[in-house]
C-alpha cells in the first residue's frame, strides 16, 4: 500500500494589485480553467481564496457587470465540483481608482495593504462586507477558513473577535522562514519552524495545542547552487520562446519579502519550472505534508505541464490527501 501524503493546493483568486488590474478573463477565468482540467484528471480539491474585495468593486460598476456575473458564475462552479472557496482581503481596495476607459481598476496607493493599519470597525465592515458577498452567491459553511491578503495576518488579536464571530477556524496564511520589514506589508514569520498544520490561539506564530484555531503553514523549499543556475537559463529560455504568466495586469509595488536564507522560497506552480521538478518530487518522498501556495494570473504553459506531471507522480506513487479538513493535527486530549 501506498504511503500517505498531504498535498494541500491553495490559490489566490484575484486580479493584479498595482497600476493596472488586467482582465478577468486572462487574470483569473481562462487560468482558472486550465487549473480545473488538470486537477480533474487527479480527482484534486482546492482551496480557492477570492479577492472579494474585489468582486464588490465589479458589482458597483454597471460596465463590470458581464465580468462580475462571469467571475461568480466560475466560482459556482468551482463550488459545485467540491472546491473551497474562502475569503481573501486585501484591504488597499479602499482606494482602488476605476479606470473607465480600460474597464479595470488602479491599486497604486498602497497604505492599506495591510489591515493592522485600519481602526477595528473599518476591519469588521471589510468582513462583514465579504461575507455577505460569497453567501450571496451561494458559498456558505459551517466553518470558514481565510488567507489575509500579503500574508498580513499579524497582529492576529485584531481579527481574533472576527475569526469567532464569523466561524473561521482554518487560517492559510503563515510563510515560515519568511518576514517584511515595511509598515504597509508588516508581518514576521521568521521564527515559525513547523511545517505542517498545527493549532495556535492568540498569535498565529506561535504553536498553541489548546487552541481553538488550525494555522496551514505554507510550504518551503530550497535548492542548491547549481539547480538554481539551471532555474535561471530555464526561466530566460521559456522567457524568450514567450512562455509567460497568464495574466495581463501590473503587480504591487511593494518592499520584497525577505527568507531566512537567501535559497528558500515557496512552493509554487508559477515558481515550478523543469529544473526544479525533481526537486519537488523529492520534497514530496521526504515530507508527509506540502502546502503549495498559486495564483492562476500568473501560471504559464509550462508551468501546468509540470503541475501536471508532479500531480502524476504524486497520485501515482502515493496515497495522496488533497482535502485540507484530514490534515488537522490528530491530539489525543482534544478528541480528536
Amino acid at each position: 500500500m501506498n504511503e500517505p501524503r498531504k498535498i494541500l493546493l491553495t490559490f489566490d483568486y484575484e486580479p493584479f494589485l498595482g497600476a493596472k488590474s488586467g482582465t478577468v478573463e486572462k487574470c483569473m477565468l481562462r487560468p482558472t480553467d486550465e487549473l480545473r482540467a488538470i486537477m480533474n484528471k487527479y480527482e484534486a480539491k482546492a482551496v480557492f481564496f477570492v479577492d472579494t474585495l474585489y468582486l464588490l468593486n465589479l458589482a458597483k460598476h454597471q460596465a463590470l457587470n458581464k465580468d462580475f456575473l462571469a467571475v461568480t458564475s466560475q466560482l459556482k462552479e468551482l463550488h459545485a465540483e467540491g472546491h473551497y472557496i474562502f475569503p481573501h482581503i486585501h484591504p488597499h481596495w479602499i482606494d482602488a481608482t476605476y479606470l473607465e476607459d480600460k474597464k479595470e481598476f488602479s491599486l497604486t496607493n498602497t497604505s492599506l495593504y495591510s489591515l493592522a493599519n485600519l481602526q477595528g470597525p473599518a476591519i469588521n465592515a471589510l468582513f462583514e462586507d465579504s461575507f455577505k458577498c460569497l453567501n450571496d452567491i451561494g458559498i456558505t459553511y459551517p466553518q470558514w477558513g481565510y488567507r489575509a491578503g500579503g500574508w498580513c495576518i499579524q497582529p492576529f488579536n485584531a481579527l481574533k473577535n472576527i475569526f469567532i464571530s464569523k466561524n473561521i477556524v482554518f487560517d492559510f496564511s503563515v510563510l515560515p522562514g519568511c518576514r517584511n520589514d515595511s509598515p504597509n506589508q508588516a508581518f514576521n514569520f521568521s521564527r515559525v519552524t513547523k511545517s505542517k498544520a498545527y493549532y495556535f490561539s492568540d498569535a498565529v506564530e506561535v504553536p498553541d495545542d489548546d487552541g481553538q484555531f488550525v494555522e496551514f503553514p505554507i510550504s518551503t523549499i530550497q535548492f542548491s547552487p547549481l539547480t538554481r543556475f539551471k532555474d535561471r537559463l530555464v526561466r530566460k529560455y521559456l522567457w524568450k520562446k514567450g512562455d509567460k504568466g497568464y495574466g495581463d495586469g501590473m503587480g504591487a509595488q511593494l518592499t520584497p519579502v525577505k527568507f531566512n536564507l537567501v535559497t528558500q522560497e515557496m512552493i509554487a506552480i508559477e515558481l515550478l519550472n523543469a529544473a526544479k521538478l525533481n526537486g519537488y518530487k523529492r520534497y514530496l518522498k521526504n515530507e508527509e505534508y506540502m502546502h503549495w501556495i498559486s495564483h492562476p494570473k500568473m501560471v504559464t504553459e509550462h508551468g501546468l505541464r509540470m503541475f501536471d506531471n508532479f500531480l502524476d507522480f504524486a497520485t501515482n506513487n502515493y496515497a495522496v490527501i488533497f482535502d485540507f479538513h484530514k490534515m488537522i493535527p490528530f491530539l489525543k486530549n482534544r478528541g480528536i
